[in-house]
């Protein structure tokens, strides 16, 4: 059984132009995580992203440590590192939750008092609002 690993991290965007470099994140994001086993959710708020990527722990590693480096980043906070059982979103290769939708789930984003709790109601959230379509954006919502 292949050992599974959860990175949720939190980072100011530099995206000049961010409806085109979010669809440019989350077409590069669907290719390489398909190939690479990874599952997981992506909320922008126009300001931050919130992110959190899962899949085996060598490849989840690796993605994690591209964002980092990726100039469309700054500020680049790990929130939870943690190996897991199981994924909390197994069918989403990238699941994109935009300005207006994520507003509603995390309103205090930029000063986001975290704890794992606070990150598990965010999931959920997230959940119902994107369901049930695996693959579609909520960019412009």
């Amino acid at each position: 059984m292949t050992e599974l690993l959860t990175i949720t991290y939190r980072s100011f965007s530099c995206l000049r132009k961010p409806i085109e470099g979010i669809s440019a994140i989350l077409s590069e994001s669907l290719d390489r995580n398909q190939r690479l086993g990874i599952t997981g959710l992506l909320l922008f708020d126009g300001a931050y992203f919130l992110q959190t990527i899962e899949g085996p722990s060598a490849e989840t590693r690796s993605v994690y440590t591209k964002i980092v480096s990726d100039a469309r980043h700054a500020d680049v906070t790990p929130l939870r590192i943690r190996l897991i059982r199981e994924r909390v979103f197994p069918t989403w290769r990238m699941k994109l939750i935009g300005p207006a939708a994520t507003a509603r789930i995390v309103p205090d984003m930029d000063g986001l008092d975290f704890a794992y709790k606070r990150l598990d109601e965010i999931h959920l959230a997230a959940k119902q609002v994107a369901r049930p379509e695996p693959e579609q954006s909520y960019l412009l919502h």
